[in-house]
């Protein structure tokens, strides 16, 4: 399942950061929120939960780790930001998996109609591709750095 084999290369990684890696960086001087490891976690795990209102049809009041309705992509992802920046790396860790248990709940009971749609490799309409692009480009690397650095000394 794309699901979970996204899941546990995502989480990997998680499990092998330290405390300080969650404060680092995951974006460049040109990004327009300079993002940190915890935010870009924050970020995929709100929009995981976005995915498990729509396969549910859940219309109950938004939850504070929840991506916010409306506006755009850029003001959606400004309010993750603010609301990540304030909680611990620890709570983020622990919405990531709760959010992916969510999402495994929602696809056993999502209709097979779910199933047989033709979905985008990119993002919003493909949220496996969503979260694999923001792992592989934020993520990632900082292990290929510290790699690299580990090599040179």
């Amino acid at each position: 399942m794309r699901v979970q084999t996204e899941y546990r290369a995502l989480d990997g990684i998680v499990r092998r950061l330290r405390p300080a890696d969650f404060r680092r960086p995951a974006m460049g001087e040109g990004a327009p929120i300079r993002f940190t490891v915890k935010d870009v976690l924050a970020h995929v795990t709100a929009w995981k939960w976005r995915d498990v209102r729509r396969l549910t049809g859940d219309r109950s009041p938004l939850r504070p780790y929840e991506a916010p309705y409306g506006g755009a992509v850029h003001g959606l992802n400004a309010a993750i930001y603010e609301r990540s920046r304030r909680t611990p790396a620890r709570t983020i860790v622990a919405e990531h998996r709760a959010a992916h248990r969510a999402v495994l709940r929602a696809l056993r009971v999502a209709p097979a109609e779910h199933f047989t749609r033709r979905w985008s490799a990119i993002w919003p309409v493909d949220s496996v591709g969503h979260l694999a692009s923001h792992r592989r480009m934020h993520l990632e690397p900082l292990f290929k750095e510290k790699r690299k650095r580990e090599r040179a000394t």
